[in-house]
C-alpha cells in the first residue's frame, strides 16, 4: 500500500467539500478545522453536544450551530472556530460528509501518524496570502533558537502557525503577535499542552507583550518579519519603550531592533537580502550589533523559499545573552542545500548539517566541506566584518572557487585600492534630469547600453533635458564626462564598464553625462591615465573581481564603499602604454565594423532603388 502524507489527509476530508460553494484555499482551511474538532471529540475535551458526532447527527444546521457554541467556550477557541460557521454554512450538506470523515480520521489515530503541523503547511502553503517558508526551514529555525532550556518563545508576525506547529511538543509559554486574525495559530495550539498565548496587534508599532509597563523579554524568538516595508515616522517617534538604537534605520532595520528589544536568549529571523549590505543608517544597526556581539550566523537561503515573495532573503540567528567574537557565514543556496519543488518554488535539505554548523564547532566545517565538495562555510571575526563595511552578506565571506581562484592571481600582483587611483562620482540627481524649464539644457546621457564590447564609447543615443544647479558639491562641469573617465554600471547591469573617447564633446549642451545606474572614475592625478585600468576591468578577470562585490539583492548592485575599497592591480607605466595601444588597435577594428555593417545594411536598400527607379522600367 502506497504510504500518504499529511497533504492528502487534508484531501480526505476535502474531496466531500469539492462541488461546495467554498473555495479550494477555504475548504482546505474548514477541512483542517473539522480534524481538529474531531481531535478534540475524540479526546473528551469538548461537552456531548458538542461533539463532531453529535452535530453531524442533526444534519448541517448541527454543524453550523456546535461550531458556533464552541466558538464561544473562550478567547483561543474562538480565534481557531470563529470563521467556521461561516464556512460551513457556505458547504451546505456537504459540510456532514466531511464531518464523519474527519471523525473517522480521528478515530483511526490519524493524529498519531502525523502531526497537526504537517497538515496546517498544506493549508498556509496553498494560501499564499502571508510569508512562509516550507516546514523544515521553520522546524530548522526553531531548532537553531529554541533550546531544551528554554521557557517562552516569541513569535511576532506569526499568521500562519508555521512557527507553533514546530513547539507542539515543547514545554515553552508561546506568545504569538499577529496583525491579522487568521485560524491556523490557534488551532495548532488546541495541540498543545503548554500555555500558548496569540494576541491580535501590530508588534512594530503598538507590542503587546508587557510586564508592568515595560516590555517582556523572551528567552528565544522565531519570526519572519515585513519586508522592504515603509515604516511612518511616528512609530519611532511615538515609541514609549526605548527599542530603536538607531532611529532612522529602514523598516528592516526597525523590525529586527524590535525583536532584539523583546528577546534575552536567540532570534532566528529571515531578512531581506539588503538589510545585510545596505548604507546608511541599517549600516550602523549591524555595527551596533556585531560590536556588541549578538550575531551567531547568517545563512543564505536559495530563491524561491519564501511564498508570496521573490526578494532575496537570508536566515539571521541573533543572540542578546552571549557575546560572539566570530560570525558563522552559511550559503545555502549552494544545490547540496536545497531542492526544486517546481513553479519557481524551493526548498531546504541537509538542515542538520546547517543547525550542526551553527550550534557545533569547527569540525562540522571540516565535514561540510567533505560532503558537499566545495566551500560552503566560512568563520570570519568581528574585526574583519568591521573593516568591510559591517557586511553580513554570505558571498563576501563564502567564496566559490572562481573567486578563490581569482583572488589568488591577484596576490600574485602588486595592488592598490582604487580609492587611491580614482575619483568615484556619483552621477547627476533625478530631481536634475528631464526638467522642462528656461535654464535646462539638452545633453547625452551614458547608459549601459552605450558601454561596448571593445574600443572607446560611441555617441549615445538618448538626450535628456537636465538643469545644473548651484546645490551640487564641487563644480558644476563635474558632472560631465572628460577624456579617458570610466564609466562603470553600479546598479543592474553591474561591472559593465566604457571608456571615455578624447573627442567627447565639452561640458555644456550637448555635452555626455552619465546615466542613473553609473558612477564616473575619473583620475586622481593630471599624469595618470585610466584607460589602461578599464581596459583590464573589462576583461575576464576584472569582470570576475568587480562579480565578487556585487550585492545580492533583487536588482544586482555595487555599493560605492566596497568599490572604493577594490584592490586593484598597480598598473606600472609600461603596461599601461601597451593595454592603450591595444585599446586602440581595438577602436579602429571596431571603426572598421561599424563601417561594414552600414555597408552591410546599404546593400539591399541600393538594390531596391535602382531597381525600382523610374528609368529602370
Amino acid at each position: 500500500m502506497a504510504s500518504i502524507d499529511a497533504g492528502q489527509v487534508l484531501i480526505q476530508v476535502q474531496e466531500f467539500l469539492r462541488n461546495s460553494a467554498l473555495s479550494s484555499t477555504e475548504s482546505e482551511l474548514l477541512a483542517f478545522q473539522l480534524l481538529v474538532w474531531a481531535h478534540l471529540s475524540v479526546g473528551d475535551r469538548l461537552e456531548p453536544q458538542s461533539t463532531i458526532d453529535a452535530a453531524a447527527s442533526r444534519g448541517a444546521e448541527g454543524v453550523v450551530e456546535a461550531l458556533s457554541r464552541i466558538a464561544l467556550i473562550d478567547d483561543r477557541m474562538r480565534q481557531a472556530f470563529g470563521d467556521a460557521p461561516r464556512r460551513a454554512q457556505f458547504a451546505g450538506d456537504f459540510v456532514v460528509p466531511a464531518a464523519h470523515a474527519a471523525k473517522r480520521l480521528a478515530e483511526g489515530g490519524i493524529f498519531d501518524r502525523f502531526s497537526p503541523a504537517d497538515m496546517a503547511a498544506a493549508v498556509y502553503q496553498g494560501a499564499g496570502e502571508f510569508m512562509t517558508v516550507p516546514p523544515e526551514v521553520a522546524r530548522l529555525m526553531v531548532q537553531l533558537a529554541v533550546g531544551p532550556n528554554v521557557r517562552s518563545v516569541y513569535c511576532p508576525w506569526e499568521s500562519s502557525g508555521q512557527f507553533v506547529g514546530p513547539l507542539l511538543s515543547h514545554g515553552a509559554r508561546v506568545y504569538v503577535e499577529t496583525p491579522f486574525a487568521t485560524p491556523l495559530p490557534a488551532l495548532l495550539s488546541l495541540a498543545r499542552e503548554a500555555e500558548t498565548d496569540i494576541v491580535l496587534g501590530n508588534p512594530l508599532r503598538s507590542p503587546t507583550a508587557l510586564s508592568a509597563g515595560h516590555l517582556e523579554k523572551f528567552d528565544a524568538a522565531v519570526s519572519i518579519p515585513p519586508m522592504n516595508m515603509l515604516i511612518d515616522d511616528d512609530v519611532v517617534a511615538n515609541d514609549l519603550y526605548g527599542r530603536f538604537l538607531i532611529k532612522r534605520a529602514t523598516g528592516n532595520g526597525l523590525n529586527v531592533q524590535h525583536i532584539l528589544a523583546q528577546t534575552d536568549g536567540r532570534a532566528a529571523l529571515i531578512v531581506a537580502n539588503s538589510f545585510l549590505f545596505g548604507p546608511g543608517k541599517d549600516r550602523e544597526l549591524r555595527e551596533q550589533i556585531l560590536v556588541r556581539g549578538w550575531v551567531e550566523a547568517v545563512i543564505a537561503l536559495p530563491a524561491g523559499l519564501l511564498s508570496a515573495t521573490s526578494i532575496p532573503s537570508a536566515l539571521l540567528v541573533l543572540n542578546t545573552r552571549s557575546k560572539s567574537a566570530a560570525v558563522k557565514f552559511l550559503d545555502a543556496s549552494r544545490s547540496f542545500f536545497h531542492k526544486s519543488l517546481g513553479k519557481g518554488r524551493s526548498t531546504l535539505i541537509n538542515t542538520d548539517a546547517i543547525a550542526d554548523f551553527c550550534n557545533q564547532d569547527h569540525a562540522s566545517t571540516l565535514a561540510l566541506r567533505e560532503q558537499s565538495g566545495e566551500t560552503v562555510t566560512e568563520v570570519v571575526s568581528i574585526d574583519e566584518i568591521l573593516a568591510n563595511q559591517c557586511s553580513l552578506q554570505v558571498d563576501r565571506y563564502v567564496v566559490g572557487r572562481d573567486q578563490r581562484e581569482i583572488q589568488a592571481r591577484l596576490e600574485a600582483f602588486e595592488t592598490t585600492e582604487l580609492d587611491e587611483v580614482v575619483e568615484v562620482l556619483s552621477p547627476l540627481p533625478n530631481k536634475d534630469r528631464g526638467v522642462d524649464s528656461p535654464s535646462a539644457i539638452e545633453v547625452h546621457e551614458v547608459g549601459a547600453v552605450d558601454l561596448p564590447a571593445a574600443g572607446y564609447i560611441r555617441k549615445p543615443e538618448r538626450t535628456i533635458q537636465v538643469e545644473l544647479t548651484s546645490r551640487r558639491s564641487g563644480r558644476i562641469d563635474d558632472v560631465f564626462l572628460r577624456p579617458g573617465d570610466l564609466v562603470l554600471i553600479v546598479k543592474g547591469s553591474t561591472g559593465k564598464i566604457g571608456i571615455v573617447p578624447g573627442n567627447v564633446p565639452p561640458p555644456g549642451a550637448g555635452g555626455w553625462i552619465a546615466g542613473q545606474s553609473a558612477v564616473v572614475l575619473r583620475s586622481r592625478g593630471p599624469g595618470v591615465d585610466l584607460r589602461g585600468l578599464g581596459l583590464w576591468l573589462r576583461s575576464r578577470f576584472g569582470q570576475k573581481l568587480l562579480e565578487s562585490i556585487e550585492s545580492g539583492a533583487t536588482i544586482p548592485m555595487i555599493s560605492i564603499a566596497t568599490l572604493r575599497k577594490l584592490k586593484v592591480i598597480a598598473l606600472i607605466p609600461q603596461w599601461t602604454e601597451i593595454a592603450i595601444a591595444v585599446l586602440e588597435e581595438e577602436d579602429d577594428l571596431q571603426h572598421q565594423i561599424d563601417l561594414l555593417r552600414e555597408r552591410q545594411a546599404d546593400i539591399a536598400e541600393d538594390l531596391w532603388e535602382k531597381l525600382l527607379a523610374p528609368e529602370s522600367k
